[in-house]
């Protein structure tokens, strides 16, 4: 039953954008099926694979897959290294495997796509119709829950069972029940559907047409967002639409029509507040407090310090113990729910500080290089934004092999900047 929900929402977000982009895009309406796909001895191949395999071939047939950059094989290379140091621990050696997976299909993504005419709006249509079809799945879906209505696919116990909602106990020892869609953990839901809410967003702000299709992606993904209980979600999101709304005054030729807009999000802002202040108070605090705090005995922060301690007191902090390992090895006896600190405990802070930094500093790269170009900011804004927010979303879990940060991490090392130019006169 769980594949009947996973073709609708990749029906709707194709059938939202199939005569608009080339059939290579459609992968963006592929990244969010995480966790399920084809068992072949023992490896889960996901429906976005299985495109990657024909763009990959695509490419050969271009003779364009070839060309592997020199930043690909030093991590093959070092990662190798890694495994080998820890034991060749299947685990670890398989979380590698998938990480270069996705990066190769990615890169591949960027070769057939590097003569697009338009490429950041090709990604726009894409993402912005696969945050509608997913999150019109979740809407349906929830309905069904909520009603108690027992269709299969839809509510689980078991982690590792199908269901889009899982009900667990989480690292404060709290029961309770999210959404986490067609990925292993809540947190990871929201990533999925980001750029798609950020593009939305962006256009409902700073463009003309194609509003009303922008403004149900994003009410869809602030569904799936409160649906998910990601806490880091909503703080970063919060902080997209301030940042977009000040990008928009600092270049807007008419700066009055922009401090108007704010003021105006202010007063309804501050008017809801007054008037159902305390159902306001009582939903934010529950669902800041319905689970564990940073610094409680399962909270994040502790966490992380024993895992951290543990590298540390066992003279493992060069090298690390191999990837998804550590919480066979603390007293914790837990993940590192952090996936820049999965990275350090699995491959060394060597190596994984380095593989952090690679992220970290990628966006930062990719403006200095848009600066040079003459490429309008504010039309790249939602992509970086979108990329930066699923970057810090992920340090509340460890998920080192997400496939929309790798996706757009390797758009912006090796994407076609003279392409990603977004045509802002054009609609939906």
């Amino acid at each position: 039953m769980m594949w009947v929900w996973i073709i609708a929402a990749i029906a709707i977000s194709w059938l939202l954008c199939r005569k608009k982009v080339a059939w290579y895009h459609y992968i963006w309406m592929l990244l969010p099926v995480e966790m399920y796909g084809i068992t072949i001895a023992g490896a889960t191949i996901k429906p976005y694979m299985i495109l990657g395999v024909f763009m990959i071939i695509k490419n050969l047939l271009d003779r364009k897959a070839h060309k592997v950059p020199a930043a690909f094989v030093a991590i093959i290379f070092l990662l190798t290294v890694s495994d080998i140091l820890n034991g060749l621990i299947i685990a670890s050696i398989m979380q590698h495997v998938m990480f270069l997976v996705i990066i190769y299909i990615a890169y591949n993504y960027v070769l057939i796509s590097e003569n697009d005419d338009d490429l950041l709006k090709n990604i726009e249509v894409s993402t912005i119709a696969t945050t509608i079809g997913y999150g019109l799945v979740f809407l349906v879906a929830y309905w069904f829950y909520s009603r108690g209505i027992g269709f299969g696919g839809i509510y689980t116990t078991d982690r590792y069972s199908a269901g889009m909602f899982l009900n667990f106990i989480s690292t404060g020892g709290q029961t309770t029940v999210r959404l986490r869609g067609f990925c292993i953990d809540p947190n990871s839901v929201v990533t999925t559907l980001i750029p798609g809410a950020s593009f939305g967003l962006a256009r409902l702000l700073y463009k003309n047409n194609g509003k009303f299709r922008s403004l149900v992606a994003v009410i869809l993904y602030a569904i799936v967002m409160d649906l998910s209980g990601s806490r880091m979600a909503v703080v970063c999101t919060v902080a997209m639409v301030i940042i977009m709304l000040m990008m928009g005054y600092k270049q807007a030729e008419n700066k009055l029509r922009w401090f108007g807009l704010i003021v105006l999000v202010l007063l309804v802002a501050s008017f809801v507040a007054v008037y159902r202040f305390q159902n306001i108070a009582s939903e934010v605090y529950s669902f800041f407090t319905a689970r564990a705090g940073l610094n409680d005995t399962g909270g994040r922060f502790t966490i992380w310090k024993y895992n951290a301690r543990w590298l540390s007191d066992n003279g493992r902090l060069l090298f690390g113990v191999g990837q998804n390992q550590i919480s066979n090895l603390t007293t914790v006896g837990k993940a590192c729910h952090n996936t820049w600190l999965e990275w350090i405990c699995g491959t060394g802070i060597l190596l994984g500080g380095m593989i952090d930094l690679w992220f970290v500093v990628t966006p930062v790269v990719f403006l200095d290089r848009l600066k040079c170009n003459r490429i309008f900011i504010r039309d790249i804004i939602p992509i970086v934004l979108a990329y930066v927010t699923a970057l810090i979303c992920i340090t509340t879990v460890d998920n080192i092999t997400n496939s929309v940060v790798l996706f757009l991490m390797v758009i912006f090392r090796y994407g076609n900047y003279i392409n990603l130019t977004l045509n802002r006169d054009q609609g939906l």
